[in-house]
């Protein structure tokens, strides 16, 4: 599946009030915040998390917990404007919205990762390798 057939005219903010209610982590420069409850989204520029604003856009990720696995995602990997290792090297991107970016993390806790548009400088296809 391409890339680009995972696109989507809906943006962060919509996404977000589509998710009211999930266990969040806001992620951003110097945050280091415990994941809770989104409560409110705003019609324009920001989000209710336990009780505090934050503005989605100017953040660095907002991890959702307790999601189901998306039906269609492309394995992917993803170049961003901040300091990652290499986190989001090998992920599954599930759709990519009019200013955000969405992917599936795999593991113990699976959960879905929005990223602001202006947060990602890349996006590229990972092709499954070949047992040789």
């Amino acid at each position: 599946m391409s890339i680009l057939k995972l696109r989507n005219h809906i943006t962060l903010q919509q996404r977000l009030a589509q998710l009211t209610g999930h266990l969040v982590e806001i992620n951003g420069a110097g945050l280091g915040l415990e994941p809770g409850r989104l409560q409110r989204v705003f019609k324009c520029n920001f989000i209710q998390v336990q009780g505090e604003l934050f503005v989605p856009l100017s953040l660095q990720t907002i991890r959702v917990f307790d999601i189901k696995p998306a039906p269609r995602s492309v394995r992917v990997g993803l170049r961003t404007t901040f300091s990652t290792g290499s986190a989001f090297s090998s992920i599954r991107l599930v759709q990519i919205g009019s200013d955000f970016v969405e992917v599936e993390s795999k593991g113990k806790f699976p959960s879905r990762i929005l990223f602001p548009l202006n947060k990602i400088e890349g996006i590229f296809p990972l092709r499954l390798k070949s047992k040789s």
